[in-house]
This record gives C-alpha cells, structure tokens and sequence, in this order.
C-alpha cells in the first residue's frame, strides 16, 4: 500500500517539470527587464501569439514543437528545456538515492536542488549571484543546523565563517594581485551559505571541487574552441551550486 509520504514523494516528481516552467519564465522575463506578472499567460516573444494549453506540457511540448514557436518557428528559450528537465532529474534523483532516508531530509534536498537550479542559470544570465537568495539561503543553512539533526548548529557556525574567510581572501587577494575581479562577492557570500550548509568539515572539499570542475570545463573549452576560450569570463555560480549539491547529499547520506 502506498503511503501519504510516497504519495507527496510521487506528486512532487510530477510536479517538478511544471515548476521548472514557471520559474523559466520568471527568469526569462526578468532577463529581458519585463513585468514577472504581465501577461499572465505565456506568449511567444516574437508574434505575441498566447500558448495553447498543449504547448504547455513540459519537456514533451518542447520537443514535439521541436524548440520553436508553433506559429512563427521562433526559437524557444533553452532555458526552459534545461529547468524543466533539471527540475524533474533532481527530484528523481534526490528521491532515489535518499529513499532509505526521513521524508524532512529528501524535502530539504529536493528544496536546495530547486534553488540551486535556477541560482545557475541566473548567473549564467546576469553573470551575478543575488542577495535575495544568498543571503537567505545562509540563514537557511543555520536554522537547519539548530531545528535539524544533519549537521550540528557549531559545526553550521563554523562552516559559515570558514567559507567566507577563505573565499574573501582568495577574492581580495585575486583582486590585489591581477588588478581584476576573479571571485565575485556574490560567489564569496554562496560559499559562505553553503558553508552553513555542510558544516566546516566539508568546507575544503565543497571548494576544491568546485574548482577543479571549473578548471576542467575551461581545459575542455579551450580544446574545443581553442586559446582565446580561457580568457573568457564564465560564471562560477553553476559550479558552486552543482557540487554543494552533492557534497550536501554526501554528507546526510
């Protein structure tokens, strides 16, 4: 028999494409400085021509449409097969692998996954990380440490001020010496959170991950595209965010 958890568990997962739709939009609109509220309903860019209620399935309509608009063939944002897809394979997976796990740690890890995500595409975007949601989410991460049995609230604490001190000084010093910004301070304040997050044990591996994914998407680029690739700026944000994921999951599994 099933029971009310695996219920919740089965409705987020269908649910989870659907979300990342709606926060498709959001992101799409604030990208392009228009209302988050208007139009209600979605509407192609180019011909202002209002989905049907078919082309609003998620993941499907955008590969029956084949990604673009069904009236005038303009592209569809690709942000939106990303979220739509990333919403879904997260919660999936969050579900599998924590499966054994208390129904609070799969919802608090499906809740960061959800964060996360659009925190990414946001920097990819803007190429910032907002306050809005740094900031919170290490209030987040200490609340947790105190209502929560993961991690200790000292070890929370301590993750906290490790995180911002050696991501502060990596970022002054960078600056000082390279006359450049190479970590942002919203970067800095992400890793502070995350630290809060995972506790201080963690803090060292959450950063060295996150670099040398980074350092090996450069490598790859400039394979790719050639020299001129690692002199371009790429946002740090996506990186950060993927591997506090799995480093958060590692650490309450």
């Amino acid at each position: 028999m099933i029971t009310s958890e695996e219920n919740l568990l089965l409705l987020l997962v269908v649910s989870a494409p659907f979300f990342g739709s709606f926060i498709s939009t959001l992101l799409i609109r604030l990208e392009r400085k228009k209302s988050i509220l208007k139009p209600i309903f979605s509407t192609c860019r180019n011909c202002d021509q209002r989905l049907l209620l078919k082309h609003k399935l998620p993941i499907l309509s955008y590969i029956i449409l084949k990604g673009s608009c069904y009236r005038c063939k303009t592209p569809i944002s690709s942000i939106y097969i990303m979220l739509e897809t990333g919403f879904f394979i997260s919660t999936s997976l969050a579900i599998l692998i924590l499966f054994n796990e208390s129904i609070d740690k799969i919802l608090f890890t499906i809740f960061l996954a959800w964060i996360f995500l659009p925190l990414s595409v946001f920097d990819i975007q803007q190429q910032r990380l907002p306050d809005l949601v740094t900031i919170p989410l290490a209030c987040a991460g200490l609340l947790q440490g105190y209502f929560l049995p993961y991690v200790t609230f000292f070890d929370c604490l301590l993750g906290f001020i490790l995180g911002f001190v050696l991501s502060a000084v990596v970022s002054i010093l960078y600056s000082k010496l390279r006359g450049r910004t190479g970590l942002g301070w919203g970067d800095v304040k992400l890793i502070t959170a995350v630290g809060a997050l995972i506790g201080w044990q963690l803090v060292p591996w959450f950063i060295f991950l996150a670099s040398a994914t980074a350092m090996i998407y450069v490598i790859v680029q400039m394979i790719i595209r050639g020299g001129q690739a690692g002199k371009e700026r790429i946002p740090f944000g996506p990186f950060l965010c993927g591997c506090s994921w799995l480093v958060w999951i590692y650490s309450i599994s």
